[in-house]
This record gives C-alpha cells, sequence and structure tokens, in this order.
C-alpha cells in the first residue's frame, strides 16, 4: 500500500472523531454549592463539521470559583478539517460577579475545486454566580 493511498485511509478515519481541547476532558470538580452548567451551545454545517461549546462553573458566597469551559468539534466529512481555537478568554467582567467566557474556533473546508474555505464558529457567554447566563454565537468567515 503507498503511502498516499494509507494517508487517503487515515482522512476517512478520522472523519468523525470528536477533539476536546487539553486539559478539558470534563475535569470532576466538587462544588459545594452544586455545579452550575450552560445549555451546550451546537453551531454546525450538517454534514460537515459540528462545533459544541459546553461551560460548568461554582459559586461560593456569591462569588464564581472556578469556570471550566470545553469545546468539542466534529469533523463529518474528509473534505473538512479543524485547525482549532484561535482565540479564547475566560475572567471576571469589571465591577460586577459574574464573569464571561469566550472561544473562537476554526474549521476549513475545501470546495468541489479543491479551494479552502475557512469559517469561525464563535460563542460569548456572560454567566452569574446564582446560575444565570446569556449566551451569544455565531459563524464568521475567517
Amino acid at each position: 500500500m503507498t503511502l498516499k493511498k494509507m494517508l487517503a485511509g487515515s482522512v476517512v478515519l478520522c472523519a468523525g472523531l470528536t477533539f476536546v481541547a487539553t486539559g478539558e476532558a470534563g475535569a470532576a470538580r466538587q462544588c459545594a454549592s452544586g455545579v452550575k452548567v450552560i445549555k451546550p451551545v451546537v453551531l454546525e454545517d450538517p454534514g460537515r463539521w459540528t462545533y459544541t461549546f459546553d461551560l460548568s462553573w461554582c459559586a461560593d458566597g456569591g462569588t464564581i470559583v472556578w469556570a471550566e469551559p470545553s469545546v468539542a468539534a466534529r469533523v463529518q466529512s474528509p473534505a473538512c478539517r479543524w485547525v482549532g481555537r484561535i482565540e479564547e478568554s475566560l475572567g471576571k467582567t469589571p465591577g460586577s460577579p459574574a464573569w464571561k467566557a469566550f472561544d473562537m474556533s476554526e474549521f476549513s473546508c475545501q470546495d468541489g475545486k479543491g479551494k479552502e474555505n475557512g469559517v469561525n464558529p464563535w460563542v460569548v457567554v456572560t454567566f452569574d454566580p446564582s446560575g444565570g447566563y446569556d449566551s451569544q454565537s455565531a459563524i464568521a468567515a475567517a
């Protein structure tokens, strides 16, 4: 079997894998007040890729003590690849007990002529110690 055929087979094998960013594989953290979570934010190009952003956090006495975002990127087409997380941030909102989490990732897919086209799914979640949150998301051209 030639290297080219082996690599082509590898692309097909990898097409359905889910990738979770290093260190975010859902570590079980303790939280006396109960872990708060968002409804996962899912953005997709059906049949090509799916991006899922998830967030959990813990608050103690009206203060967020930890937050753990995670991103799962699923490639469903051999014409596409997940480039990775392009930009991310997590921290306290100035003057408020709320925190804000942001993630922007990138997928790149080839069109029928072999030209690469990239897109950036992104999510912003503002969340508070009581468990309330607001999320915004979209898919931007890369």
